[in-house]
């Protein structure tokens, strides 16, 4: 008798990489995760190693396969999902050129997204390539920085590649992207779903330094050479498919592949995304919209950049008691700081948090917007605190949310929740008050990202013909949370409060912002 049909799935993210283990049936077998260092040299820049990447594939893949019990030759294929706007420097050798890569919340190129705007126009941008406000995350601005920052290096690059497809080239020597990542390029014709060369010619970039060739995701783009399977372990031969970025890979692995459905996703960012066979524009040209990886539809979304980041500060510098605790107890620290919350009513005793600790993102889209605690007392406790945080990071989602169902030109029947953020019943049970409508969590909301690019290979592999059967054959629904009527009353009441207390408090933090320059 033969062995499961099991794919390997990996999910590069901000901090770390996932390695998980899928069956046919949406089975997870095993998961190892495995942390890497991001730096920040600079005020606004971003960095990560591209060599921790691999580092990480390597013992997270070994890992993975002794908790499954599985074989490297048993494997079906291997796959991807991978934090977006990259623009990695890479040789015609497939050296990365650079060191350091510039991550996809680095904003250096701010003079360079100025420039974009000036030569192309804000709605021509926004409506051709589907771009969000904030320009300088984008590598269009990226690349035009490091032409004019680090001139040798942009000339002895071959081609210039997203975070995934340095993986899927270092595995199979292919350099292509996906309509995912290429969508979020600020380099790409949605419409036509080809390079918007006009742009490109306009702003004085290499059209030959981007991928030749954009493929689909449930595409097989080769097998793992023998020199990759001596690196990684793997057995060559492996196929590898093409995978996509993590918002659209979380959508698939949420189940949201059909016109209308939407997720809400709490990792270290959080971003509410939304379906459809058209991209969601509005006038504020808020929305931004990609490529999903469903053919023909596409997935737009609003992100907030501290979400689960700002949670895991609390944790390490605040609740260093609770921390302590859990690791006597054996358990999570956020288990404890979730019983703490709990003790705290809806309103946290009158205390709002602004939690832009890393700023920009989505509903302001402000790069020099901070944190701060309003309202704090004598009378407040560690609770109080803890539980106006999580109600911050979840009014900034439901302005997202609002923002999006106004986009979309109708309300969302439910939010399927996703990430990290999902494995807390407390902070469900806020979000679906701010919300005001039910959120439904998944068996694997926390490896959402990983089961959509499983399920992108067994559709590129034939197992189901496509991602809505895909869909059904491999998703679980877990818990289905109601709103509390008196916690929605609560939070309608501090929704219009927590928006006045951003943009009273705005200029003071761009003069903070900027008093060391």
């Amino acid at each position: 008798m033969s062995g499961p049909e099991v794919v390997l799935a990996h999910d590069f993210g901000t901090t770390g990489n996932k390695a998980t283990l899928f069956t046919p049936e949406g089975e997870l077998l095993a998961a190892h995760y495995l942390p890497y260092s991001t730096e920040y040299p600079k005020p606004g820049w971003v960095e990560q190693d591209p060599d921790d990447w691999k580092r990480a594939f390597v013992s997270s893949t070994k890992a993975v396969l002794e908790k499954g019990g599985i074989r490297p030759e048993e494997l079906v294929a291997v796959t991807f999902s991978a934090h977006m706007l990259g623009c990695i420097p890479m040789g015609k050798d497939g050296s990365v050129l650079r060191k350091k890569a510039i991550l996809w919340p680095d904003h250096r190129s701010e003079e360079q997204a100025r420039v974009i705007e000036e030569r192309i126009g804000w709605e021509d941008f926004y409506h051709r390539t589907g771009g969000g406000l904030e320009l300088a995350l984008y590598p269009a601005a990226k690349l035009l920085w490091l032409k004019e920052n680090e001139p040798e290096l942009y000339r002895r690059t071959y081609v210039f590649l997203g975070t995934k497809d340095l993986l899927v080239h270092w595995l199979t020597g292919r350099f292509v992207t996906d309509y995912s990542d290429a969508s979020n390029t600020g380099l790409l014709d949605l419409a036509r779903r080809r390079w918007a060369e006009d742009y490109l010619e306009v702003l004085g970039l290499d059209r030959g330094k981007l991928p030749e060739e954009i493929l689909p995701s449930d595409e097989v783009v080769g097998r793992i050479s023998r020199e990759a399977a001596k690196e990684t372990g793997l057995a060559p031969g492996t196929p590898v498919v093409l995978g996509g970025g993590d918002v659209p890979c979380a959508a698939v692995g949420a189940g949201v592949v059909s016109e209308g459905t939407a997720y809400n996703y709490i990792g270290s960012a959080s971003w509410t995304a939304v379906a459809g066979t058209k991209g969601v524009f509005d006038p504020g040209m808020r929305p931004f919209t990609l490529c999903h990886l469903v053919p023909g539809m596409y997935v737009s979304q609003l992100a907030t950049y501290s979400a689960g980041v700002v949670h895991e500060w609390f944790k390490e510098h605040i609740c260093v008691a609770e921390t302590r605790d859990a690791k006597r107890q054996g358990i999570s620290p956020y288990e404890l700081m979730d019983g703490a919350v709990a003790g705290s009513p809806p309103g946290a005793n009158g205390l709002i948090f602004l939690p832009y600790m890393r700023p920009g993102g989505a509903p302001f889209h402000d790069l020099d917007a901070r944190a701060a605690l309003l309202g704090l007392e004598l009378r407040h406790t560690r609770a109080d605190v803890l539980r106006a945080v999580l109600e911050g990071i979840s009014l900034n989602i439901g302005l997202v949310c609002n923002a999006l169902e106004k986009g979309a030109g109708k309300p969302f029947k439910e939010i399927r929740a996703i990430g990290g953020g999902a494995k807390s019943r407390v902070w469900l049970g806020i979000l679906t008050s701010v919300l005001g409508k039910r959120v439904t969590t998944l068996t694997s909301s926390q490896e959402a990202n990983c089961l959509g690019a499983a399920m992108t290979a067994y559709v590129a592999l034939g197992r189901y013909e496509g991602f809505e059967q895909a869909a059904a054959g491999m998703i679980t629904v877990g818990e289905q949370i109601d709103p509390d009527p008196a916690s929605v009353s609560v939070y309608e009441s501090l929704i219009p409060l927590f928006r006045r207390a951003y943009k009273q408090i705005a200029p003071i933090h761009m003069e903070l912002g900027h008093l060391n320059e």
